[in-house]
């Protein structure tokens, strides 16, 4: 025994080291997929970071040599009166299919490699001494018609042998215009260009792969709540939430921006639908009666808001976005309402959310994935959190707050109510392994039951015979062998099988099971089961309505006083085409048969939903009603042949 429980451990910390190891590969994966090493370099100086540019001035006419100051650490100080800056440097980097990028705003640039052209904004302008172009006010306005007015920025591939060449750029300030800092450039290339997009998008896409997964596997909780006879409003509005930030986050995306999604607005705008489903979700978590107010208010602002993007000011889907002050007062609201059910209601809430530390762990630890997943792009969390969201809230735009607020609570409601469907579906599994049990012993019982109809009839058989040689052994005169021969038949009549309950032999061993430990515990039994030995039902389903039935019937009066009124009644019978059913018991009168009912304790609650898919199946609908003491089930099954009836029947015909 030790060696197996030692053979059980190893096997138990073998498997948590393997999912370990496969989460830390999972994450290690994506933290490196989400940086790459093929960035663009920024040439550009600072008083930290020096390029070795050499700098010169076009300054009273001729050139001059500059030492910037970098006195913001940024700047180098140009002289307002300059015309241009020109920065040169010898090429060290050897990048394959080398690029060159620069920006400028109404500016003129000119770059050059060892002397020769390989850009200008001024082709044609005649040049000093020192190599300056000597712009007219002509090319001054040909630039600002094309391109001088707006912030534009220019790629240029570099001749494949550009490494330790010097690279001169020159910027040019308009006349009239204060010199500024120069221009410098980014050096990069294809794979740079190409690294930078594809891991940007690495994050999104895994956020839309989680989005996906999880909107499908709580639409299939739902749907596997409604096949079992329940439903679930709370898992239905969780994969409607996840659904939709599905959409958003393909939407915001820039494959969606260039893909053919970008061409329906439409969907933008649904899109931004998110918080609606999480609001209701929330507010159905509540246990008092302000949640219905609150889930009005909650569709009532997501309806205006909805209209007033799509066909409001600006019409036609423009800007979009559920980010306005309305969201931030719904929220407030939630929190409100769930500190006060939280304080006045605490037993009522599942345990997960009754643990601060597994909720605490949990809310850490989703909130560090989905800053993980926002921050792509600030560069760190404090830049994501300060430059975003409290930027973004002082400027009166909540939907950074409210997106990290929206994605954390999903996910975190996503793991508990996953939990929560896991642990109905192994108490689901038990209850049902508890039913096979049920018919399997039931079955078995009517087995016997055959066994010992059998005996009984041989006895009956035989009781003619004992009576003839009774007679003859009273005419010999030898009583005291009579008396013991009569004696045998006694013990024999006795080991027999008790009388029937009804003729079908399945009916009448359920029945006997239990109604015969109701008669020994003192409960008055009442019965009335004329069946006929075949029924148009299978045997299993039989065994387990009946069966449930008595059980529950059975224990319920089991948990009341032995001097109570203890009663148990059961009925069946068929009549037109349906086998109707009705099972009648006391209760003790303190319990809430409601609550009951919907009780999951190990081989409870369950059997309510097996017989209704029973009676589902038959055509039938299964009846509950519970008042203070009395508890009853009834239901009626269309047998083969009566279909035609169709329906159900909510009582047992008159007898």
């Amino acid at each position: 025994m030790r060696a197996m429980e030692k053979k059980s451990r190893l096997q138990y910390i073998a498997g948590l080291a393997l999912f370990g190891a496969t989460a830390l590969l999972v994450v290690t994966v994506l933290a490196l997929l989400c940086r790459t090493d093929k960035a663009d370099i920024y040439l550009g100086e600072t008083a930290a970071r020096r390029y070795g540019w050499r700098y010169e001035l076009l300054l009273d006419g001729r050139a001059q040599d500059f030492t910037p100051e970098f006195a913001d650490g940024y700047s180098p100080g140009v002289p307002a009166d300059a015309r241009a800056v020109r920065i040169t440097r010898t090429m060290t980097e050897a990048l394959p299919r080398a690029e060159l990028e620069w920006g400028a705003y109404g500016m003129g640039m000119e770059v050059e490699l060892d002397g020769a052209v390989l850009y200008s904004d001024f082709p044609g302008a005649e040049r000093d001494g020192d190599g300056f172009a000597k712009p007219t006010q002509a090319d001054w306005a040909r630039l600002a018609r094309g391109q001088g007015e707006v912030w534009r920025r220019v790629r240029m591939t570099l001749p494949a042998d550009y490494a330790g060449k010097a690279l001169r750029m020159t910027t040019y300030f308009p006349p009239g215009t204060p010199a500024s800092a120069p221009e410098y450039p980014f050096l990069g290339s294809e794979d740079s260009n190409i690294a930078g997009l594809m891991v940007a998008q690495t994050l999104p896409m895994v956020s839309l792969v989680v989005y996906a997964i999880l909107a499908l596997l709580l639409a299939g909780m739902f749907t596997l709540d409604i096949s079992v006879g329940g439903t679930n409003a709370r898992t239905l509005l969780l994969s409607l939430y996840f659904s939709l930030q599905f959409l958003k986050t393909a939407c915001d995306s820039g494959s969606g921006y260039y893909s053919l999604l970008g061409g329906y607005p439409g969907l933008a705008v649904l899109g931004e639908m998110y918080l609606a489903p999480l609001g209701l979700f929330l507010a159905l978590r509540l246990q008092t009666r302000l949640k219905y107010p609150l889930c009005a208010g909650i569709l009532f602002w997501a309806a205006f808001e909805g209209v007033r993007q799509a066909w409001g000011p600006g019409g036609t889907f423009a800007g979009a976005s559920l980010d306005g002050p309305g969201a931030l007062l719904l929220l407030a609201a939630l929190l409100a309402a769930f500190f006060v059910d939280f304080v006045r209601h605490r037993g009522n809430y599942p345990k997960g959310w009754r643990k601060p530390a597994a909720l605490c762990l949990a809310w850490a630890c989703v909130t560090a994935f989905c800053l993980l997943n926002r921050v792509q792009g600030w560069g760190s969390v404090r830049a994501y959190l300060v430059d975003g969201v409290l930027a973004g809230m002082r400027a009166g735009h909540f939907s950074p707050f409210l997106g990290l607020l929206a994605e954390v609570t999903s996910v975190v409601a996503a793991i508990f109510v996953s939990l929560d469907t896991v642990r109905r579906a192994l108490q689901a599994r038990r209850g049902m392994d508890i039913l096979r049990e049920r018919s399997r012993l039931t079955l078995q019982g009517y087995e016997r039951m055959v066994n010992a109809e059998q005996k009984t009839n041989a006895a009956r058989h035989e009781m003619r015979h004992h009576i003839t040689a009774l007679m003859a052994l009273l005419e010999s005169g030898d009583n005291e062998r009579a008396r013991r021969y009569v004696a045998t038949i006694a013990q024999e009549l006795d080991a027999l099988p008790p009388g029937r309950y009804s003729q079908n032999l399945l009916v009448n061993v359920i029945a006997g099971t239990y109604l015969d430990r109701a008669q020994a515990q003192g409960i008055r039994v009442e019965h009335m089961l004329p069946v006929p030995p075949a029924l148009a039902v299978a045997d299993e389903d039989i065994s387990v309505l009946l069966s449930n039935m008595l059980q529950n019937a059975l224990e319920a009066c089991e948990r009341m006083p032995a001097q109570a009124d203890r009663f148990i009644c059961i009925e069946m019978s068929v009549f037109n085409g349906f086998l109707f059913i009705k099972c009648a018991n006391s209760m003790p009168p303190d319990e809430d048969a409601a609550a009951e009912m919907k009780t999951h304790r190990p081989g409870h609650g369950y059997g309510l939903a097996a017989m209704r898919r029973i009676a589902k199946k038959y055509g039938g609908v299964l009846t509950v009603e519970a008042t203070p003491g009395a508890f009853s089930v009834k239901t009626a099954l269309c047998l083969e042949g009566g279909a035609a009836q169709g329906g159900s029947v909510s009582a047992l015909p008159e007898q």
